[in-house]
């Protein structure tokens, strides 16, 4: 049987909520920034918190209502510019590394014997895996959650039909994982 990955190796990325919360203060102040005035954008940062100041000349009034509020962008061309580096960290890349999801060794073995379209007894027997309850809990739900793989049948969970098929995300974390190893 092929196993890429010796037992016991796992590979877990995990971004903490402080890095996005201030990933996306930082993308606010760039992209919301007056321009036209000389007062910098501000960082400060305590002991018990952190203040970001941007000072700029507002085009709403009095109290914001979110449901009835259209926003304003200052710097169109760079809050475009912002929106495709979110949609870049969306597809997991980061700082010129791929970046992939806690992704489990029996998850990646999986992924390492998908050939195109494999049912769920295909898998299962590439893996030499016999309990179906163990492999639908510990790779095959985890890798769908993850987007690692899709079905071709995705309204029909338990279709006769039903078969597995690697994601771009999963093509990406097995590319990730075999240069890991030096394949």
């Amino acid at each position: 049987m092929y196993r890429p990955f010796g037992a016991g190796r796992t590979r877990t990325t995990s971004i903490s909520l402080r890095s996005i919360i201030f990933r996306e203060l930082v993308a606010n102040i760039i992209a919301h920034r007056e321009y036209t005035s000389a007062a910098p954008a501000t960082m400060m940062i305590y002991t018990d918190r952190v203040e970001f100041k941007n000072p700029n000349v507002p085009h709403y009034h009095g109290r914001i209502d979110p449901g009835n509020f259209t926003p304003f962008p200052k710097n169109p061309t760079i809050c475009k510019f912002m929106i495709q580096l979110v949609a870049a960290a969306t597809t997991n890349i980061e700082a010129g590394e791929q970046v992939t999801p806690e992704v489990t060794p029996e998850v990646m073995s999986m992924l390492a014997v998908l050939d195109g379209e494999m049912s769920r007894i295909a898998i299962q027997r590439r893996l030499e895996l016999r309990d179906e309850k163990h492999f639908r809990e510990n790779y095959q739900q985890v890798a769908v959650a993850l987007g690692l793989i899709e079905m071709t049948v995705p309204d029909k969970p338990t279709s006769r039909l039903q078969k597995y098929r690697l994601t771009d995300k999963g093509r990406a974390a097995l590319q990730q994982a075999k240069m890991e190893v030096g394949q």
